[in-house]
């Protein structure tokens, strides 16, 4: 079941709330992981651990980037984007984080029109879904990050075939938490750049796309 492209998005006031209580659950993960650090460590455990402290402060900073979006009236900083240039950026952004095993492939169609949006919004919205697409996929899986022009814009999409418990397309009735709640500052931020969110659960496959208009 696809989201309808416009109507009920959630207070930005609420989420920003809802979003500091997801940045209290990561910051108390770090300093747990931090105590646990020893000198007596081996290579391997100050490996394993020095990569889950990454993990958790890149998740929480993404998240940080939200709450003036959330807050502001509408966009600022608008630039003339290139499709190609914001997948290239978000994929260069995951090399360097690394994949922590999940196979990531990402492309972009050709003679994609430009988009006028704040970049780094965008940019930040993307990494989210992306990383909660990466813990979907748990380490084993696919993820998929792709741009493409629709008669409505152009769809920035991301998929993974991670198992779920509830079907993420019922993102709107479920706790505000983990990729509900990315789902719901998406929506709330695209709405005020004339966008939508859409979101589906088919053969085995979560699909987020963030559709913007190309005028």
């Amino acid at each position: 079941m696809t989201q309808p492209q416009s109507g009920d998005t959630k207070d930005g006031t609420e989420l920003v709330f809802a979003l500091c209580h997801e940045l209290g659950n990561l910051i108390g993960a770090i300093r747990l992981h931090a105590h646990l650090l020893d000198e007596e460590m081996g290579p391997k455990a100050l490996a394993v651990t020095s990569v889950e402290l990454d993990d958790l402060s890149a998740r929480a900073s993404a998240l940080l980037g939200h709450v003036r979006p959330l807050l502001s009236s509408g966009p600022r900083d608008i630039d003339k984007v290139a499709p190609a240039a914001v997948v290239a950026n978000v994929r260069q952004l995951l090399e360097e984080h690394g994949g922590r095993g999940v196979a990531l492939s990402s492309e972009t169609e050709p003679d994609i029109p430009a988009i006028e949006v704040d970049q780094e919004v965008l940019h930040q919205l993307l990494v989210s879904l992306l990383f909660a697409a990466l813990e979907a996929a748990s380490r084993e899986g696919s993820v998929w990050l792709r741009a493409e022009s629709r008669a409505d814009g152009v769809a920035f999409t991301l998929e993974d075939d991670g198992e779920v418990d509830e079907d993420p397309a019922g993102w709107r009735e479920q706790m505000m938490r983990g990729r509900p709640l990315l789902c719901a500052v998406a929506s709330n931020i695209l709405a005020k750049r004339r966008g939508h969110l859409e979101v589906t659960r088919r053969d085995g496959r979560t699909r987020v796309a963030l559709v913007l208009p190309t005028g």
